[in-house]
């Protein structure tokens, strides 16, 4: 198994209400998704508590059965739909893919 793990600073929001708006869009992009791309077989998302400086605001897990899998995955339309909403707001992205 491959473990896909991504982490995402954004950019600054306007207001409290466009960062809640922007949150559920990225909830709802990743919702169901391990049931529309078979290479998926764990999807876990989550938002930063901490926000500490140290903190990234958005993370994806996903484990991927193999590492020919991890192209399909990530070439997948699906993914590829929730990939867009991530880049509206990303400044910083940091990746790791290991086998476990």
């Amino acid at each position: 198994m491959i473990k896909h793990i991504a982490m995402f600073k954004f950019k600054a929001f306007d207001s409290a209400e466009e960062k809640e708006k922007y949150h559920n869009r990225l909830q709802n992009a990743f919702d169901g998704l391990e049931e529309k791309i078979p290479e998926i077989k764990f999807l876990q998302i989550g938002f930063d508590q901490l926000h500490s400086d140290a903190s990234f605001d958005f993370i994806v897990n996903v484990d991927i059965e193999n590492m020919d899998a991890l192209p399909l995955y990530a070439n997948h339309p699906e993914h590829l739909k929730a990939v867009s909403i991530v880049k509206e707001m990303v400044a910083e992205r940091k990746v790791i893919d290991y086998e476990f």
